[in-house]
């Protein structure tokens, strides 16, 4: 736009220099028809520059709540959706490449005497710092999402069985070793986790179940300590 509007404005100029055209009596009315030009010429300039921010903003604001519809909004993990696509997609992996996976289904122990004792908010921090120790101590490629209430599901990509035994008692460690401080009241903390790698032929639903049962295994056998699926 710039260039033709410079293009116009020379134009114009050498006609003025030609004294010939300087004295047509329709030149007044073709430098007005050429400022009215120019004026539109601006007036698109602006137009695209303001098309050109709104496609931007719509672009950021589509990825903001993409990013919102897949997140937690009081842990910031990943959500249950984000989970299920994530699982999905890992199962197309294996099935294309082979390897495996498992799943760890935890779920806070007691945490609704923690909300019963210590108040909502203080259950609420609970949930935000026992998502922050699950987050700090995976490897960079595993995926822990907040699964609904007190419970997370934490799936670890080429993982067997015995590795991912091997990370739930960690994690059981770690969070049993790390009371949560809430307005100088320490609040102890402990894991039920169960443990499944996938088998052949397991769709998600299934590798979810098997987490989730294993999960139930170690709550009835005393809790803080972690099951594998049977």
């Amino acid at each position: 736009m710039m260039l033709q509007e410079r293009k116009l404005q020379d134009w114009l100029a050498r006609l003025a220099e030609n004294e010939e055209y300087a004295a047509h009596p329709l030149m007044g009315e073709f430098r007005a028809l050429a400022d009215d030009h120019l004026k539109l010429m601006r007036q698109l300039t602006k137009i695209a520059k303001i098309s050109d921010r709104m496609q931007t903003d719509t672009r950021q604001i589509a990825q903001a709540l993409h990013a919102a519809s897949q997140t937690d909004p009081l842990t910031e993990l990943p959500n249950r959706r984000h989970m299920v696509e994530r699982l999905e997609s890992e199962l197309c992996r294996v099935g294309r490449s082979g390897g495996g996976f498992a799943l760890i289904m935890l779920d806070i122990d007691h945490f609704k005497d923690v909300n019963d004792a210590f108040g909502h908010s203080a259950g609420d921090h609970v949930l935000v710092e026992t998502a922050s120790l699950l987050r700090r101590n995976l490897r960079g490629h595993d995926l822990c999402a907040r699964w609904g209430g007190e419970e997370f599901l934490v799936l670890l990509p080429d993982a067997d069985q015995i590795q991912a035994e091997t990370v739930a008692e960690k994690l059981r460690e770690i969070i049993a070793r790390h009371p949560v401080v809430d307005h100088d009241r320490s609040i102890p903390v402990t894991l039920s986790l169960g443990v499944a790698a996938r088998r052949q032929g397991w769709t998600a639903d299934a590798c979810i179940q098997a987490a989730d049962d294993a999960l139930y295994i170690a709550k009835r056998a005393g809790r803080n300590r972690w099951a594998a699926a049977a």
